[in-house]
């Protein structure tokens, strides 16, 4: 792979603001050899008018949500052409012009890397809550077992392979990862039968031996998630009411 086709899958749900500030990160990197696929869960503040102005594939997701089996993601990538697949989160913006390029340069180095992870960019402008969640990851309640917050705290070993470092995750201590900013090669998706959820994708490369693992040295994402503290329990008060109700399946992790 030289420089191989990235399928970049961004859910997007009623916030036209964050949706274009993640659109324009992309459409002015460097890296050229992308398709970009919009899964809209049913929008109607004029996202689907605004995705419409840009060269995007819109797919609308019935289901409305994100993760989970047959959601938007999963749908996503079965309509995705290329051997790279980037999922990128609505609320993140691509830090510099190069970061798209650093991302996928451990995938062309290193056949046995199946993923990339993009590191977290602190705006020290941003509320303090959106700062913290920067710091150690949009999960704080799994800062010991995500990426994010075992890096921040030093309790991940990692080796330094010049652009970017490795890691080769624990299957007994499976790590969370794979939200905000994650590639992918799509062939070790079809193994695993698809994208249902970030940790179950990691959990099940995992138990066939794949887990080599890349974070660059400069690719940065600047994740907005929450305005406040309160909007942020709000937020996972919903996400959990959501996984207890509809997205409810047998999960492996």
């Amino acid at each position: 792979m030289k420089n191989p086709k990235i399928s970049i899958i961004i859910c997007t749900y009623n916030n036209k603001n964050l949706v274009k500030r993640c659109l324009d990160s992309i459409f002015s990197q460097n890296y050229k050899n992308f398709e970009v696929i919009c899964v809209d869960g049913g929008s109607n503040d004029g996202t689907l008018e605004l995705l419409k102005q840009y060269k995007v594939k819109i797919v609308y997701n019935k289901k409305q949500f994100p993760e989970g089996p047959g959601m938007g993601k999963s749908q996503g990538v079965k309509k995705a052409k290329g051997e790279i697949i980037a999922f990128i989160d609505q609320d993140n913006k691509l830090i510099n012009e190069n970061c798209l390029q650093e991302l996928v340069f451990p995938l062309i180095n290193d056949k046995e890397i199946f993923g990339v992870a993009c590191k977290l960019y602190v705006n020290k402008n941003d509320n303090i809550t959106n700062r913290y969640l920067s710091y150690v990851g949009t999960d704080p309640f799994a800062v010991y077992r995500s990426l994010e917050g075992r890096m921040v705290l030093d309790r991940i070993k990692l080796k330094d392979e010049g652009r970017y470092y490795t890691y080769k995750i624990n299957l007994e201590n499976c790590l969370c990862t794979g939200g905000n900013v994650f590639l992918v090669r799509k062939n070790l998706l079809n193994k695993i039968g698809g994208f249902v959820q970030d940790v179950e994708m990691i959990y099940s490369l995992c138990k066939l031996g794949i887990n080599k693992l890349a974070i660059p040295k400069n690719a940065y994402t600047h994740h907005l998630t929450i305005n406040s503290f309160k909007e942020f329990l709000k937020k996972k008060f919903m996400w959990a009411y959501h996984y207890n109700t509809k997205n409810r399946y047998k999960r492996n992790y």
